[in-house]
């Protein structure tokens, strides 16, 4: 049964400009450490920075019905599986608190924009 659902999009140019203002201060900010292995190889870094702010935003959004703070965007992680899908990576301490609920997450990525969405299932 789903339990709640985020959704966000983000505009690629405030991005861009946001890692030429802030740089690596920014991106740090937004990214783990293992997402940041993988920003550091991108060509299209601005392009893949804005889907994971997107669907960090998306994320947080439907970790509201779980938690009256946010999670910093860093400890959220997503890493692309073999097959290039996005997966959602939680602290311990914050799967703990979720109980058995689980998320689809899923990113788009167009030429000026980026958008996430992600929805989290319990009882599967």
């Amino acid at each position: 049964m789903i339990s709640s659902i985020g959704l966000d999009i983000v505009e690629v140019a405030r991005i861009e400009r946001d890692i030429k203002q802030y740089g690596d201060r920014f991106v740090s900010r937004i990214l783990s450490r293992a997402e940041l292995a993988a920003f550091d190889k991108r060509v299209d870094a601005a392009i893949f920075l804005a889907g994971r702010f997107a669907a960090k935003e998306a994320v947080i959004k439907a970790l509201d019905r779980y938690f009256e703070d946010r999670p910093a965007f860093n400890v959220i992680e997503i890493i692309n599986d073999a097959g290039g899908k996005p997966e959602l990576r939680l602290p311990q301490e914050i799967q703990d608190r979720m109980g058995q609920a689980h998320c689809l997450l899923s990113i788009t990525h167009e030429k000026n924009y980026a958008a996430a969405v992600a929805v989290f299932e319990e009882g599967q």
